[in-house]
């Protein structure tokens, strides 16, 4: 009689310690399904205090994959959940933060906090916040995948700004030769003449740049009419120095082009300018466009983008200089042509002008001597 209560004692043990090593196997098999924190998501919560303005759980209290507040619920907050939406339709009692994920609060629900999203948004599905509600597009900085990307984007990035400078410089050229030919010649017979003088020139003026501008402005200032045109005073100032610049820079690549090939002698002289403005700019944003080409080479930046200031600079205020010394190529030496008589003089004083032939066909007086005999 004994024998069959004892057993039966120890069946009802067994059964009800079945259940309990069942739950411990489930939580134990749940742990180690439960996706782990990677490093990235640990510093984005760390850095998720600095930007929110309150205080967060602990990276290790945030629930991956999202959270769900059942209706008829209560929980004390503050909630977050990470790489998932946390779905509200019980009640919390605090704030509520969802990292890569959005906020839903549901019918019923009710956030007694602030309720933000990074990287998501808060949604009011029939549900009410009685704090703040914020929808932010992601943290200050860039994650691993972004920083991975970023060399490459940067660098195509780059080399299609210098690409584009190239056209745009290209294009202003062209309308330069088209309608002001003449006086990107007349920069480029300074530059031809007096290099080194055009170069101090131009570091002179770059010196000067500012200055000038401010007692332009103060000069203005001393009538009311002239306080009134300050503003269109230094538009116009910029937009001057600007033009100066970019002809000059225009000038220094022609310059710098036609010496880098031979010219036949019967070649238009219209194209060889042309050819030579071409080869001058692809000289100078060539530069550039190696540096571009070499964004993801970090430690060889410095010294490349040195390289590259260098030569601009020095061709910028040479080009500077030339367009001052020659006043915007309007005065400068010009060179001998036809006109000339084809002697490289101009035509005597003593030949007189006709309507006809243009100088009448005149000996030249010579001069006698009498010797005594």
């Amino acid at each position: 009689m004994r024998a069959i209560p004892l057993s039966l004692a120890l069946a009802a043990l067994a059964a009800a310690a079945a259940p309990a090593r069942a739950q411990g196997s489930t939580d134990s098999t749940s742990r180690a399904k439960a996706p782990a924190l990677t490093t990235q998501l640990r510093r984005e919560i760390g850095r998720l205090a600095g930007v929110l303005g309150f205080a967060v759980p602990p990276a290790d209290s945030f629930a991956l994959g999202g959270r769900t507040v059942p209706a008829n619920t209560t929980v004390t907050g503050p909630l977050a959940a990470a790489n998932g939406a946390v779905d509200v339709s019980g009640r919390v009692n605090g704030n509520v933060v969802a990292l890569n994920g959005d906020v839903i609060v549901h019918q019923g629900g009710r956030i007694s906090g602030d309720a933000v999203s990074v990287g998501g948004r808060v949604r009011l599905e029939g549900g009410t916040v009685l704090g703040e509600m914020r929808s932010l597009s992601g943290l200050p900085g860039s994650t691993d995948a972004t920083a991975a990307r970023a060399p490459a984007a940067t660098t195509w990035g780059s080399m299609k700004v210098v690409l584009g400078w190239f056209v745009v410089l290209l294009l202003i050229g062209v309308g330069v030769m088209t309608f002001a030919e003449r006086n990107l010649d007349g920069v480029v017979a300074v530059l031809e003449r007096h290099l080194a003088r055009a170069f101090w020139m131009g570091l002179l003026a770059e010196v000067a740049l500012v200055p000038v501008l401010i007692l332009g402005v103060v000069l203005l200032c001393i009538t009311v009419i002239g306080i009134l045109l300050v503003p269109f005073a230094i538009v116009a100032y910029v937009v001057a120095a600007a033009g100066l610049v970019a002809l000059g820079f225009l000038a220094v690549a022609r310059f710098t082009g036609r010496g880098l090939f031979r010219v036949d002698p019967g070649a238009p002289v219209r194209a060889v300018n042309l050819r030579a403005l071409l080869t001058g700019l692809a000289l100078y944003l060539g530069v550039w466009f190696i540096v571009a080409a070499l964004t993801w080479v970090p430690a060889a930046q410095p010294v490349l983008r040195a390289i590259a200031l260098a030569v601009t600079w020095v061709a910028l205020t040479a080009g500077l200089g030339a367009t001052l010394l020659s006043r915007a190529g309007t005065q400068y030496e010009r060179p001998r042509d036809s006109s000339m008589n084809g002697t490289g003089a101009e035509p005597p004083s003593w030949q007189t002008p006709t309507p006809v032939a243009g100088v009448a066909a005149a000996r030249r007086p010579v001069a006698t001597t009498t010797e005594g005999r």
